[in-house]
């Protein structure tokens, strides 16, 4: 894919993951949620988790926030861009011959190079007022107590929700998650002490953690697990 960007534009290159788990569009949609706002206006998305390739799906392109997201119809832009989009079809921009498993490199990849080079997005292919949407639940904030789901189990154990922690209600609070109720709150890892406690993460949304160790191993709790933020 770089290849490809490479031999067609002069727009910079930078891989923002490799680490999502194959097939995982949930994973792959909230980790563009929290990186796109740290990337300037201009900055092209190009996000390939694809498990259909090569059927019907339909490939994407959306502008949103001066920021322009390249990916499959299949719920992974979801979190960060909605219609109307354009459905990419014209194949003037496609590598000929390209085949039906790699459209990341056949199709995506000379697109993003098409559009960094200026194409405008209404001559890849047409407008559509419609775009798969993932089954997910967005925090619900007015009322006591809050309600949001772990979203996230990063590689350390922790737990993070989608919950804000600026757009709560109320200043203090505890988590109940399961069978399980964390009222410790700590400002940093370092200061924690033992035991599950709760963190505002670099998202800026609630993580349930354990200093030096996984809180989901401990807890048995994983993505889609409902939370209740409950006002102290």
């Amino acid at each position: 894919m770089k290849g490809v960007i490479a031999s067609r534009s002069s727009a910079p290159v930078v891989e923002l993951s490799h680490d999502i788990e194959p097939f995982d569009v949930f994973a792959g949609a909230w980790f563009l949620r929290s990186s796109v706002p740290y990337w300037p206006e201009g900055t092209i998305f190009v996000a390939v988790i694809d498990p259909g390739v090569g059927t019907s799906r339909r490939i994407l392109a959306v502008e949103n926030d001066g920021r322009t997201f390249l990916g499959p119809d299949n719920g992974l832009l979801s979190l960060v861009a909605g219609p109307p989009a354009v459905s990419v079809e014209n194949d003037s921009f496609f590598l000929p011959g390209g085949s039906t498993t790699f459209h990341g490199r056949d199709r995506f990849a000379p697109v993003a190079a098409a559009i960094a080079n200026g194409t405008s997005l209404d001559a890849l292919g047409t407008r559509v007022e419609e775009m798969v949407r993932l089954d997910y639940q967005p925090p619900v904030y007015d009322c006591a107590p809050a309600i949001g789901t772990i979203v996230a189990v990063d590689r350390f154990g922790n737990l993070v929700t989608d919950v804000e922690a600026a757009l709560l209600p109320f200043a203090r609070f505890a988590v109940k998650a399961g069978d399980v109720t964390i009222t410790r709150v700590a400002r940093a890892y370092g200061e924690a002490g033992a035991g599950p406690f709760l963190i505002t993460g670099s998202t800026g949304c609630i993580e349930i953690s354990i200093a030096n160790g996984s809180a989901a191993a401990l807890l048995q709790l994983g993505r889609g697990d409902r939370v209740m933020i409950i006002p102290t």
